[in-house]
């Protein structure tokens, strides 16, 4: 079972709070107090799971995650903050590949329970249950409960970036930078046939939908 964490937290109080906590249940912590400190372990220890605030000394909580997610898209990553909960600042977040944006006060016992269940997966099997039916993501092909579907590997990649931020609006940019690493416009066709291929599956599932949103990307939406 994965069980690494590292938080990117400078109040101290708090980090320690947290990190005493995790490690009574389990968990493996690293804590850092600034955000160069915090990228230079995420590179030595490859760690599970970040848990990363957004008000840092020097280099900003979006200034992490955006190195980071220029050649990670996997290592979940959930975002807390004191002050910085306005709209503009949550959907910042979630561009960037945030899996959570939460508000603090934290409650560790929530915030626990949300990284047990991250890390409760193998690496190499995506999960996720909505409303009866389980999704499975495996490198090139998806299963809806028992009856799978062959998708190429960035199809897959996509449609795990979708289902992991369901109900929210997810840049096209950000799409190609998260799954091409290039944003420029010549992938656009690739991402248009990607989808297209995502859809096709999905319609066999009425429940999920992805909508495009004019002038902006994605969404993945369920109505269940």
């Amino acid at each position: 079972m994965r069980n690494n964490v590292l938080i990117i937290e400078d109040d101290k109080e708090l980090a320690h709070t947290l990190k005493d906590f995790f490690e009574e249940n389990t968990l493996r912590v690293w804590h850092a107090a600034s955000g160069e400190e915090g990228l230079s372990l995420y590179h030595k220890e490859k760690p599970d799971l970040i848990v990363l605030d957004v008000i840092l000394p020097h280099k900003s909580g979006f200034d992490v995650i955006a190195e980071i997610r220029d050649k990670d898209i996997a290592t979940p990553i959930i975002m807390m903050t004191g002050t910085e909960f306005d709209e503009n600042s949550q959907v910042k977040g979630f561009k960037h590949g945030a899996i959570n944006y939460v508000q603090k006060p934290i409650l560790p016992q929530v915030l626990l329970a949300q990284i047990k269940n991250l890390l409760a997966l193998p690496p190499d099997l995506l999960q996720y249950k909505i409303g009866g039916m389980t999704i499975r993501l495996h490198a090139q092909y998806v299963e809806f409960d028992a009856k799978s579907y062959k998708l190429r590997e960035k199809d897959i990649q996509i449609l795990s970036f979708l289902l992991a931020r369901r109900n929210q609006a997810v840049d096209r940019e950000i799409l190609l930078k998260q799954i091409w690493k290039d944003d420029r416009t010549y992938n656009n066709s690739q991402l248009d046939s990607a989808m297209s291929r995502i859809r096709k599956v999905l319609e066999k599932y009425p429940a999920l939908a992805i909508h495009t949103i004019y002038g902006s990307g994605y969404m993945l939406t369920d109505k269940i």
